[in-house]
This record gives structure tokens, sequence and C-alpha cells, in this order.
């Protein structure tokens, strides 16, 4: 048996999110795709075995799985006994999820495993082509150029392909911008968000004529690819995987919503993709702007409510994603601590049902008092 050498990472590559970096890495026994965080101090390091460098032996013992060493397969649970040969670094290539927490490893331009957004749940690890049966580090890839998992990759190959196209940002934004300009008129400012890193990011406000004293600020291009994690919460992830975020606030004279309106969401717009979560209706975001117009409450917290179709809501449900997949805006509403606490405790239904009796469904009023 081969001994075991210094590991050796063979081949490394973040996101373009900038948020996760994969890592092919060589132990002389083994080889492994790794996947860990650069900035999410919650995301666990997972990872998917993708072949034995030694001849598999025909068992394992406890002590190999207590060694500290990367675990070998067996015999039985390879498609292939031999010890593979070492990888040449120049012919690896990693494809990445659409959502940027999911990574496929592409050898010599043939699929050799995917490890995907659902690897680390009820002690899954991910898909490997050398893999014959379910084993603790990995499963069978399958077939590696038709069916369910080659369909996704390709679907995550066309979707970098696409938005490496040239001008097709100004395309998503004009988009947008026009659907929204459709409900509130001509927007009158208007901010870049991203800081320059990918993805392609602005805040947008109105002042629509037919809602007097109130100003809109939206997200423009959030919803131009799907946050990660929605399909691990839904079935039906692809109609909640694409959103945009609204804050309408009530002004008044001295209008001061401009010191933390577009700060707040400037800070929190790109949070999907660098912690890996999603943004849904119900889930709450803590506040790091005050509010100085706040009157009666010290607001703490962001609720989010999707904008139906519901009278009280504006018209913002026609929107489709450039693949066809429905666009949701969520609303951002303020609450104090006390009503968060009401939220976590009796839910946000509940607390909605409250606010919509004596405020509007989607519209902060910084001088209400509390709903509970």
């Amino acid at each position: 048996m081969n001994q075991t050498a210094e590991p050796n990472i063979l081949y490394q590559e973040a996101n373009p999110y900038g948020s996760l970096t994969a890592y092919l890495e060589d132990d002389g026994r083994t080889v492994y795709l790794y996947l860990q965080a650069e900035e999410s101090p919650d995301f666990a390091i997972k990872s998917v075995w993708i072949c034995n460098r030694i001849d598999a032996p025909k068992t394992r013992t406890d002590l190999d799985l207590r060694s500290g060493l990367a675990p070998f397969l067996t015999e039985e649970e390879v498609t292939d006994p031999k010890g593979q040969p070492e990888f040449d670094p120049k012919e690896i290539h990693f494809i990445w999820s659409e959502e940027g927490n999911g990574v496929s490893l592409f050898y010599k331009e043939e699929l050799i495993a995917y490890l995907p957004p659902w690897s680390g749940i009820k002690g899954f690890h991910g898909y490997s082509k050398f893999a014959k049966m379910d084993t603790i580090t990995a499963y069978p890839l399958g077939n590696t150029e038709f069916g369910v998992i080659p369909d996704r990759i390709n679907q995550d190959r066309n979707f970098w392909e696409y938005r490496s196209t040239k001008g097709i940002w100004k395309n998503i934004q004009e988009s947008r911008l026009a659907y929204l300009e459709y409900v509130f008129g001509k927007h009158d400012k208007y901010w870049s968000a991203d800081g320059g890193k990918y993805p392609q990011l602005g805040i947008v406000r109105f002042a629509p004529k037919n809602m007097p004293g109130v100003y809109v600020y939206s997200t423009v291009g959030m919803s131009a690819q799907n946050l990660p994690s929605v399909e691990l919460y839904r079935k039906d992830y692809e109609n909640y995987a694409r959103i945009e975020l609204v804050c309408a606030v009530k002004v008044s004279d001295e209008d001061r919503s401009e010191s933390w309106v577009p700060h707040q969401i400037g800070e929190i717009i790109r949070y999907p993709w660098v912690i890996g979560k999603w943004f849904g209706h119900g889930h709450s975001i803590a506040m790091s702007r005050r509010d100085p117009e706040a009157l009666y409450l010290s607001f703490s917290s962001l609720v989010i409510r999707e904008i139906g179709k519901e009278e009280g809501f504006p018209e913002l449900t026609e929107l489709k994603s450039e693949r066809g997949n429905p666009i949701k805006f969520l609303a951002m509403i303020p609450v104090s601590e006390e009503e968060r606490v009401f939220i976590e405790e009796k839910g946000a239904e509940e607390f909605f049902s409250l606010l919509d009796s004596t405020q509007s469904k989607w519209i902060h009023n910084p001088e209400r008092q509390s709903t509970i």
C-alpha cells in the first residue's frame, strides 16, 4: 500500500460571488473535493470522495475512520479497485452552480464528480464517477451525459455563459427598471450597490405621483440569479428563488430616508450569496441603520413580506426572469424588538394581520405605534 503523502492541493477556485472556495486535494491515498466558506462562520466545510489513489483495500476498520485521514473506499464500493493515476492540474475544471453553493468537477472535459448544494445534509456528501454504491463519503454519479445531474450542470454552464455575454447586465438592469417605472413612474435616483463585485446590483428610488409623501426604494439585479438554499426548504424552489427587495417609507417635509434606507439595503443586498442563505416571506433581518424619523418605536429588524395580488399591494407580480420563472418582490417592513419577538412566537401572518388593521400592508410609517 502506498504511504500517505503530504496533502497536495491540485486545483483551487473561488465561486463567482467570492463566498466559497472549492479545492481538489490528493493525499497519496485518496482524492477529495472540498468546499469551504470565506466569510460565513456558520458554513461547515463540505467534501466528497473522488477516487482512491491506492488499490482499494477489501475492508475499512474503525481505526481507519479515526485516523484523521480522509477515508478511502473499499474494493466493493468502487467501480475500479485499482488506484487511479495522479490528476493533471491543467486538465481540471470546475463549473459552479448558479447559486454558487455547489460545484461540479470535470477532468479532461469529462464530468467526474458533483458536490451539490444539499451536500452535508443527513450525512450526504456528493456524487463520484468512481463510486459503485452509496458509501460514507460518495454516491454513484451515474450517467455523466444524460439525466438529472448532467442536465442541472448543463443549466449551470448555460447560466454562466449567458452572464458572461457582453452587455448582459445592461439588459438585465433595463428590464427591471422598465417594469418598476411602469408601476411607479420614472425613477429619480439610482445607486450602484455591488461594490465592483459580482453580481452586479443597484438600488433605485421612486417618488410615485399617486403616492404623495412616499418614497419607494427597490433593488435592481437580485433577481438575475437564484438565491442559494431555497431548494433545501421548498420543492417548487424555482418559484421563490428570484427576488427583488422593496422598502417604501412615508417621509416628512425634512425627509431623512436617504440617510438610512439605501444604506440599509446596500448592506444586505449581497447577503444571500455571501452567507449562503435566502430571503423569503416571514423572514426577519437585523437592522444596522436607525430610522431618524422614528417617533414612538425603536425599529430594530426588518420583517419580509411578499407583495401579492391582494388589494393594498402595488402591481408587482408579473415580472419574469430571463428563464421565464416568476420574480417575487419582497417588502421590508421595519419592526421593533417587541414585534420581532411576537413574530418569532406567534408567526408572521398574525403580525401582518394586526399591522393591516391599522397600517399599510407594505409602506413603513416611522410615526406608527406598536401593533401588539
